[in-house]
């Protein structure tokens, strides 16, 4: 067994019958050449969609952030020790 073999695993689904036709379909059709590599390409829209996602919500974040440094809705330290601080007492808050 290869190094490559041992890091894949084997995954058993039940799909519907319409998801089966439809895989079948894509692979009759030369689009893609195993239910396998439909998968993947599938996990990779998947993860790409996820990733999109987070830097959508990171940007509005900072969006929100910026607006409020506009208004005067922000905080001043006198070191990074009382960053720190702040940060952890926002992050147990959060919890």
């Amino acid at each position: 067994m290869t190094e490559e073999q041992s890091a894949q695993s084997t995954v058993q689904i039940a799909l519907e019958p319409d998801e089966s036709a439809f895989i079948e379909r894509q692979i009759g059709d030369g689009v893609y050449a195993s239910a396998q590599e439909m998968l993947r390409a599938g996990l990779r829209l998947l993860v790409q969609s996820e990733r999109s996602q987070r830097i959508a919500e990171l940007r509005l974040m900072i969006d929100e952030a910026d607006e409020a440094v506009e208004v005067g809705q922000f905080k001043e330290f006198s070191g990074t020790g009382d960053l720190t601080t702040f940060i952890v007492a926002e992050a147990k808050a959060r919890r």
